[in-house]
């Protein structure tokens, strides 16, 4: 058999990147942009609000290292845009390839109600499903200018991590600020695409799955016109919904995804800065529950926790609700994901007295996991700890990334220096990252 898979692969690469993405907004019209540069420090999201901002264009500098800017978007929905979906695209200059290490934001209603986060990958707002036409939109973004340490090439001397050094030449130019019509079709069939893609990649080239799929990937692109990719989206999509509703073989496993934002309390970012990042994450996933009955998510670190109900009670107010209703959930158990190598007993023992008391005090939740994806090393009485503390099950991955010794497991118990054994398991993609 004529073996045209990397003719098909990369047809759709590059018909996904040059017409169907790009085909997901149709038409689009600018918004008007201002701006207001906080002095020093962040300020008060009222104080951000009522801030007198200057005009700033597409294409405009912004952003000093560790700064924050407070950017007013107005605009009109167009009358002819009336039944369809709308949403702001609200790009402030974003890396798609680095996400959580360069600039972000907050997006807030008039009435300082969030709306939610801004990141590379997350730069929409949704305005109306649908609009009626001729509807007045105004929001406001807190944007904070991170600069990008991390770079490329990591772990190299740079000024920009002490605002004290890091000067203040901006960092990022305005992208895009549109009001754009959202063609829900062309969406699912980006993802459609995308998931076939991807599992296309997983499956053996000998096996009769791959090819299956293969075929329904090139019947989907004979059938975009790609000079209507709106008007045959449907047809494309139509092509893979075979091959979608195929379920895997009986012995394959079922996976059950439930999302978690792996946040470092501190890292590469003032300490400030990680409870911004934690309301904008906690903002984004309760606007996704809202829209999503099915998904759940999971946070741990009570630090973090506490973080959200002191400093962003608005967004507070949410998570209290999404954790009522059973679907954003505490884990972990412990004050911050600790680690167990320096600490003493009694310093570990207090991450657990105190983390699981607020989980407790807050929400009645009595935590029996703990989580430790990240940290480096593990203490050989852990497990004791663990079990006194009342928890039965320990998660990590970070041994696997060893360069000397591979481990042999990922489910398993392991056992302390006095006999103690817990539960302990590690996901099996060896990394607290998963891309599915």
């Amino acid at each position: 058999m004529h073996d045209d898979r990397a003719l098909v692969e990369n047809r759709l690469k590059r018909v996904l990147d040059e017409r169907i993405r790009p085909a997901v907004y149709p038409a689009s019209t600018p918004l008007d942009v201002a701006v207001w540069h906080a002095p020093g420090e962040p300020v008060p999201v009222a104080e951000g609000l009522t801030a007198s901002p200057a005009p700033i264009a597409v294409g405009d500098a912004w952003g000093a290292p560790w700064g924050t800017s407070w950017f007013t978007v107005t605009g009109t929905v167009p009358a002819e845009w009336a039944g369809r979906t709308v949403e702001a695209i609200l790009d402030l200059g974003f890396d798609e390839n680095m996400p959580g290490f360069q600039c972000e934001g907050l997006v807030y209603r008039p009435d300082g109600g969030p709306v939610k986060g801004l990141n590379p990958r997350n730069q929409w707002v949704r305005i109306g499903a649908p609009v009626e036409g001729g509807e007045e939109v105004r929001l406001h973004i807190e944007a904070a200018s991170n600069p990008v340490i991390l770079d490329y090439h990591p772990f190299l001397p740079t000024k920009l991590g002490d605002r004290e050094t890091a000067g203040s030449e901006p960092q990022y130019r305005l992208a895009r600020m549109d009001l754009a019509v959202f063609d829900e079709t062309v969406w699912q069939l980006v993802i459609d695409l995308e998931v076939l893609g991807e599992l296309m990649a997983e499956l053996p080239v000998d096996g009769a799955r791959r090819w299956e799929l293969l075929r329904a990937v090139e019947r989907a692109l004979d059938a975009i016109d790609l000079q209507d990719v709106n008007g045959t989206a449907a047809a494309a999509r139509a092509e893979l919904a075979g091959v979608l509703a195929t379920p895997a073989a009986p012995s394959a496993h079922r996976i059950s995804a439930v999302g978690h934002a792996h946040i470092d309390s501190a890292w590469l970012w003032p300490l400030r800065e990680t409870v911004r990042k934690v309301a904008r994450t906690a903002s984004n996933m309760t606007a996704l529950l809202e829209d999503e009955p099915e998904f759940v998510f999971a946070m741990s670190q009570a630090q973090q926790w506490a973080w959200i109900k002191e400093h962003r009670p608005e967004v507070w107010a949410r998570v209290v609700k999404a954790v009522n209703d059973g679907r954003f959930v505490p884990a972990g158990g412990m004050w911050v994901e600790s680690d167990t190598n320096m600490p003493g007993s009694e310093a570990m023992a207090r991450q657990f007295v105190h983390g699981k008391r607020f989980f407790l005090e807050e929400f009645g939740v009595e935590n029996e996991e703990a989580w430790l994806p990240d940290t480096f090393g593990f203490a050989a009485g852990l497990p004791q700890i663990i079990k006194a503390a009342g928890s039965k099950r320990l998660l990590t991955q970070k041994i696997s990334w060893s360069q000397v010794n591979k481990f042999p497991h990922h489910t398993f118990l392991w056992e302390g220096i006095d006999g103690t054994r817990i539960f302990t398991h590690f996901p099996p993609v060896d990394t607290y990252n998963c891309s599915m």
